[in-house]
């Protein structure tokens, strides 16, 4: 899934797609991922970290995991490392889902 970004001039190659998996405890899956998104004449770089809880493949069909984490950056900056050490932390993962449940819940409510 990981494919390479050229550009020319003082832009960097850079990848995007999928960074970074692991398995969660229990199942399903954490992922840092990362896309470029249009903004006016410019690409934007956007890493987000999800969360895939569903170990069943078949449950995951239509389903769009949960973001817990986001930041407007690729893997050349400081800040992607924050993104790696959420992914990699399932304290911190418990955390965030359960800030993303709670912020789900009063959109509802």
């Amino acid at each position: 899934m990981n494919s390479t970004m050229r550009t020319t001039g003082e832009r960097r190659v850079s990848r995007t797609g999928r960074l970074y998996e692991r398995e969660l405890p229990g199942g399903g899956y954490v992922a840092v991922d990362v896309s470029f998104e249009k903004a006016g004449d410019r690409e934007v770089p956007r890493t987000v970290v999800c969360v895939e809880r569903r170990s069943d493949e078949i449950r995951r069909s239509g389903h769009v995991p949960p973001v817990i984490a986001s930041a407007d950056c690729d893997e050349t900056a400081p800040l992607f490392s924050d993104m790696i050490r959420i992914a990699r932390d399932n304290v911190e993962i418990a955390r965030a889902l359960l800030d993303w449940k709670a912020q789900r819940e009063e959109h509802v409510g």
